[in-house]
C-alpha cells in the first residue's frame, strides 16, 4: 500500500505542524529541524497516527536554515560535513521509527568536480549504505538535476548498482526539468522499478520553476504546456514502481486549499490499490 505524505516544505510557519493536518497525511517528511524539536515531532506524530520520515539534515542545529549539502565536494570539508549530517539523520530515523531518510545526491553546486568525482561519489554511497544496514533504516537517494556527471536515469542507475541497500526517492520535478531528451521520470521508473521507495510530487515547468518553484500537484497542467501531466503520468509510474509513499513537496498554499491538493492524489492511490496493481 502506498501512503500519502506531505513535506514540511508546505508550511508557512515551520513550527506549526498542526497546519499539515488539513492534508490528512499518513506521513510527514521533516526537513532541517533542530535536536530540541525531536521530542515534539515524536509526540505530534504519535498523537495523530502519522508516520514520520526525515529529509537530511535532521537534526540540524545551525543558526540559519540549511543552504548547502555537498556530499561529493569539491570541498572535502563540505563532503565530510554532509556525511556527518547523514549519519546523524539515519540515527535519528532509527530512534523515531521513521519510514525513510531522504539524502540529496550528488553536490548540486558549481564548480562541478570532474577528476575524482566518481571515487568521491562511491565513497559517500558506500558509507551511507553501511549506515542503512547498521541501523535498519530505509535510506533513499534523491535524484537532482544540476551535476553534469550524475543527473540522468542511466547515470543514477550505474552509480547505485553496487549499493542495493539504498533506494531511490524519485523527485518528479527534478527529473522533469532534465528535459524530454532524458526520458525522465519515465526513465527512472524503467530502470529502478521497485527501488523507487518514495516520490516527491509537485508540478512545474522549466519556465515557471525559477519564479514559482514547487507548485501544487493538482494544478492540472498538460505536457503540451510544458508540465509533467501528472494525471496521466502518476498512474503509470505507480504501476511500474512500488513506492511506500507519495510525498507532496510543494510551496505553502492558501489556507483552506490543502484538501484540494491532497484529495485527488489520495483518490489516485486508492484506485491504484483497488485495481490489484503491484503495491
Amino acid at each position: 500500500m502506498t501512503l500519502l505524505g506531505v513535506s514540511t516544505a508546505a508550511l508557512t510557519d515551520r513550527d506549526d505542524f498542526g497546519a499539515l493536518l488539513a492534508y490528512r497525511p499518513d506521513v510527514i517528511e521533516f526537513y532541517g529541524y533542530p535536536a530540541k524539536a525531536l521530542p515534539r515531532i515524536a509526540r505530534f506524530c504519535a498523537e495523530h497516527g502519522i508516520r514520520p520520515a526525515l529529509h537530511t539534515p535532521v537534526p540540524y542545529d545551525g543558526a540559519d536554515p540549511p543552504r548547502r549539502f555537498a556530499p561529493t565536494g569539491p570541498d572535502p570539508r563540505e563532503a565530510s560535513a554532509a556525511l556527518r549530517l547523514t549519519e546523524a539523520t539515519v540515527r535519528c530515523a532509527a530512534d523515531l521509527g521513521a519510514l525513510h531518510v531522504v539524502v540529496h545526491f550528488p553536490s548540486p553546486y558549481p564548480p562541478y568536480q570532474g577528476a575524482g568525482f566518481e571515487e568521491a561519489a562511491q565513497e559517500f554511497l558506500s558509507a551511507v549504505a553501511a549506515l542503512a544496514r547498521e541501523h535498519a533504516v530505509a535510506v533513499l537517494v534523491e535524484n537532482l538535476s544540476a551535476h553534469p556527471l550524475l543527473r540522468t536515469p542511466e547515470q543514477y542507475h550505474r552509480a547505485l548498482a553496487a549499493h542495493r541497500e539504498l533506494g531511490l526517492c524519485l523527485d518528479l520535478g527534478h527529473a522533469h526539468l532534465l528535459g524530454a531528451d532524458s526520458a525522465a521520470p519515465d526513465g527512472f521508473a524503467a530502470l529502478f522499478g521497485s527501488r523507487v521507495r518514495s516520490m516527491h510530487v509537485y508540478e512545474t515547468t522549466a519556465e515557471r520553476y525559477p519564479r514559482y518553484g514547487h507548485e501544487p500537484a493538482n494544478r492540472g497542467g498538460t505536457r503540451a504546456e510544458g508540465f509533467m501531466g501528472l494525471r496521466d503520468l502518476l498512474p503509470d509510474l505507480l504501476r511500474r514502481t512500488r513506492p511506500a509513499a507519495l510525498v507532496m513537496e510543494h510551496e505553502p498554499v492558501a489556507p483552506g486549499t490543502e484538501p484540494a491538493v491532497a484529495d485527488w492524489l489520495r483518490e489516485l492511490i486508492h484506485h491504484h490499490d483497488d485495481t490489484g496493481a503491484i503495491v
